[in-house]
C-alpha cells in the first residue's frame, strides 16, 4: 500500500529498520491490545511488520473518534512524547493481530539529538502531514476526503473496515455508505 502517513515518504525506512533490529525485538500485539495508552509517555516506538495500529481519542461525550492509522512498513509511536517525554495525547491500539519491531523510545531520542537533520526532517514531515489533514479537513467535502484517501492509498479498504475509515473522515458510517451508494450508481450510470 501507498504509505498512507506521507511523513515517511522523505525518510530512509532502511535506516530506521537497521535501528529497530541493531536495538530492538520483535513484539506481538493481539487486535484490540494497547502499544501506549492516552496520558502515558511512551516507551517505546517500532516498524510494524504485520498488522496495523490505529490512533484514537475519547470525546467528552465518551466516543472514540480514530485520528490516525499505521500500516505494515509504517513507524508506530509518538513522537512529542519521545522528545519531550510528554504524555501520549492518543490511544495506540493493535487493529488487528500485529507483529513489530520494537525499540526502546530512548534509542529514537538519542538519535534524534545527535542527527539535528534527521530531528528537522521528521519534525517538517510531521507537521507537514498534520497541517494537510486539517487543511483538508477544513475545505474539502466528506465525499472528496473519501475520494483523495482512495487515490492515495487505492487499496486501504482491504486494510481498514468502514467504520474505522468513516471514523477517520469524521463522518458517521451511514454517511459513508451513501457516498460510496452515489459513487457506485454514478460509476455504473457512466458504462
Amino acid at each position: 500500500m501507498a504509505n498512507f502517513n506521507s511523513y515517511i515518504d522523505n525518510l530512509d525506512m532502511t535506516f530506521w529498520h537497521g535501528i529497530c533490529l541493531q536495538n530492538g525485538m520483535v513484539k506481538h500485539y493481539r487486535k484490540g491490545e494497547v502499544f501506549v495508552w492516552q496520558g502515558d509517555v511512551i516507551k517505546y516506538f517500532g516498524i510494524i511488520r504485520k498488522g496495523y495500529f490505529k490512533y484514537t481519542i475519547t470525546d467528552t461525550e465518551g466516543h472514540e473518534h480514530i485520528t490516525g492509522f499505521v500500516f505494515s512498513n509504517g513507524l508506530v509511536g509518538d513522537f512529542l512524547s519521545t522528545v519531550n517525554k510528554e504524555s501520549v495525547k492518543t490511544n495506540i491500539i493493535a487493529a488487528t493481530d500485529a507483529e513489530v519491531m520494537q525499540c526502546p523510545a530512548s534509542v529514537l531520542k538519542r538519535q534524534l539529538e545527535h542527527s539535528p537533520a534527521l530531528h528537522r526532517a521528521l519534525t517538517e514531515g510531521l507537521f507537514r502531514q498534520a497541517y494537510m489533514q486539517y487543511l483538508d479537513l477544513c475545505s474539502s467535502s466528506p465525499k472528496a476526503r473519501y475520494l483523495a484517501l482512495l487515490k492515495r492509498c487505492p487499496d486501504i479498504l482491504q486494510n481498514i473496515t468502514l467504520k474505522e475509515m468513516a471514523s477517520y473522515l469524521q463522518i458517521t458510517p451511514t454517511h459513508l455508505s451513501r457516498i460510496r451508494k452515489e459513487l457506485t450508481f454514478t460509476n455504473n450510470t457512466l458504462e
